[in-house]
């Protein structure tokens, strides 16, 4: 191995923060592989202090496990003719980058180009691109309370991309709005269910009139009832 390559260019290193940072984590670290699938898409909530503890100056020498990061290859075109050039993924202002490429298979009858077109702006969102985030979430709003067992696993796939933005005020109206208007059945109850999940991390504050007014109006089920008043108060183990 080349002992001039550095951290920061090997594939299984990654920053500690979204933001400007120095220091980053390896993702061949045991400890972080229960963690994997958060950490990729920079959601530490669950092992903030495990990445705190684990951080290092990414500046710093290679080991031996080192593995150079992948890059992407675009084509340019000049008044020279078409010319190939290595961009690395580093360098790229994700925060900025245009969405609107992805917004025609958004919009697809191809189940498969939807979801595809999910993914990339699910991860740019999670990148810091507001854009994005706005265009998702406007998808979410279009789509509506789910009516089958396919459309609830749709609708929970794409709000997982949404981690981080549980105080985002247009986020939770469409979910408070959906828990309130999607019949509870065996095909939905997948899609409610990540709803509760995902009101259980927001600010209570945010939440709580709303959800104890369906709660006064008896709008829920016995069960469905215990879920929600254990949202509003969570260390009230009677709702169980």
């Amino acid at each position: 191995m080349n002992n001039n390559f550095e951290c920061t260019d090997c594939e299984h290193c990654l920053p500690d923060s979204e933001g400007p940072t120095s220091k980053g984590i390896c993702l061949l670290d045991p400890e972080f592989e229960p963690y994997l699938e958060e950490i990729v898409e920079f959601d530490f909530s669950n092992c903030h202090h495990l990445v705190r503890k684990k951080s290092f100056d990414f500046n710093c020498r290679a080991c031996s496990e080192f593995s150079h990061a992948e890059y992407i290859e675009i084509i340019d075109s000049d008044d020279s003719g078409e010319q190939e050039h290595d961009i690395d993924l580093r360098k790229i202002d994700f925060k900025n980058l245009p969405v609107e490429p992805y917004l025609q298979d958004l919009y697809s009858s191809s189940g498969s180009k939807r979801q595809e077109a999910v993914e990339s702006l699910g991860s740019l969102t999670n990148l810091g691109n507001e854009r994005a985030r706005d265009v998702l979430l406007d998808f979410l709003k279009k789509l509506g309370p789910p009516e089958n067992l396919e459309q609830a696993r749709f609708k929970a796939e794409t709000l997982r991309h949404f981690h981080g933005q549980e105080s985002n005020q247009d986020l939770l109206e469409l979910l408070l709005s959906d828990l309130e208007n999607t019949t509870s059945n065996n095909s939905t109850r997948k899609w409610i269910s990540t709803i509760l999940d995902f009101l259980g991390r927001a600010p209570l504050e945010q939440i709580e009139d709303r959800l104890q007014s369906m709660v006064d109006r008896k709008i829920f089920s016995h069960r469905l009832k215990k879920r929600v008043l254990y949202v509003i108060d969570p260390m009230n183990r009677d709702y169980y």
